[in-house]
């Protein structure tokens, strides 16, 4: 198992944190995703983090 140094400790564990704040706001939607599906998804989402600011940064929020 190759070393893992406490700086790349905590960026993983702040993905895995975002990764569980986006299933939460899948979740809460009418969405249907298995939990397969679901993790993969948010997992990915929150490693690709800059990107995903720079595509919804234009976005305006929707007002309920």
């Amino acid at each position: 198992m190759p070393a893992v140094t406490k700086q790349e400790a905590d960026a993983y564990d702040k993905i895995i944190d975002a990764a569980a704040e986006l299933a939460y706001l899948i979740e809460s939607s009418d969405i249907e995703l298995d939990e397969y599906a679901l993790e993969e998804l948010t997992i990915y989402l929150a490693s690709h983090a800059e990107q995903v600011r720079n595509i919804l940064r234009n976005v305006k929020r929707k007002i309920p």
